[in-house]
């Protein structure tokens, strides 16, 4: 696997080496997603995106393959220096809660986590919650090509609009609605409780599909920020990017400390 540096403006900070930046996407998308929210991080951060074995590449399959935490934990390996905070968006944020919750190595200084998917715990997994999911994951799919397509979408017809979602479905890796279905109903409660992982949850409060208020659930964690703004969509990394950037790094540069001055350059590998 190979991580992309996203591009970011300027020189590097005055004091310090930058902060190294792990993103992880959701269902179907890519490390493109990225590249608006780290060119508003600025040059106090230096991120990398990976594109992850849910995202819309043909061939990709998730059928019989390692769960998300294990997948991100050989993918962290895989950076080509040590990663000081997590990012992750929609099933990309759960992979990296999974991750936190298990306590493996490698070990992060701060996790942000935009979107999450989160089942409140006084909801059983009843066969009404998993249709609802299923229908959600068309919606997001569809949310994400407005996202991307910014004021154009409003001069996309429904039927076009339509027409693109199903073949962006038909992208979407083979197993991933079950594995997203997997993990919405086997949110890792118990464990949660033992992260200690200086944690931001950003969501909208009118994301009702997977994510949204359920996000407050995770207030369980012992070091969360939960952040429920009434403006923010799905895509907030991308809709809102100016936004979320300053909420992250306010959040970052308190929880995150100074970090030493910046050794030699590295290259990113496979």
């Amino acid at each position: 696997m190979t991580w992309r540096l996203l591009a970011t403006p300027g020189a590097a900070p005055e004091h310090g080496r930058p902060r190294v930046v792990a993103a992880v996407h959701g269902l179907a998308d890519h490390g493109s997603t990225w590249q608006d929210l780290a060119v508003r991080l600025g040059p106090g951060y230096r991120c990398y995106a990976v594109d992850a074995p849910w995202s819309g590449d043909p061939g990709r399959s998730l059928v019989d393959s390692a769960g998300p935490a294990q997948w991100l934990r050989r993918a962290l390996a895989a950076v080509p220096e040590p990663v000081d905070v997590l990012v992750g968006h929609s099933f990309g944020a759960n992979a990296v809660l999974d991750h936190l919750a298990t306590g493996a190595p490698p070990t992060v200084s701060a996790a942000v986590l935009l979107a999450p998917l989160v089942r409140p715990a006084d909801q059983a997994p009843h066969p009404v919650l998993i249709a609802r999911t299923r229908a959600a994951i068309r919606q997001v799919v569809a949310d994400g090509l407005r996202a991307r397509l910014g004021p154009r979408a409003a001069h996309v017809a429904d039927d076009l609009l339509a027409t693109m979602v199903d073949k962006a479905l038909q992208r979407v890796p083979d197993g991933a609605a079950d594995l997203v279905l997997d993990r919405l109903l086997a949110t890792p409660r118990p464990a949660l409780g033992q992260v200690r992982t200086p944690i931001l949850v950003l969501a909208g409060r009118d994301d009702q599909r997977l994510a949204g208020v359920r996000a407050n659930s995770l207030a369980v964690l012992p070091a969360a920020q939960v952040r429920v703004r009434p403006h923010y969509g799905h895509f907030c990394h991308i809709t809102q990017a100016t936004e979320v950037a300053a909420e992250c790094a306010e959040f970052l540069d308190r929880v995150v400390p100074a970090l030493s001055p910046a050794g030699p350059t590295l290259e990113v590998s496979a």
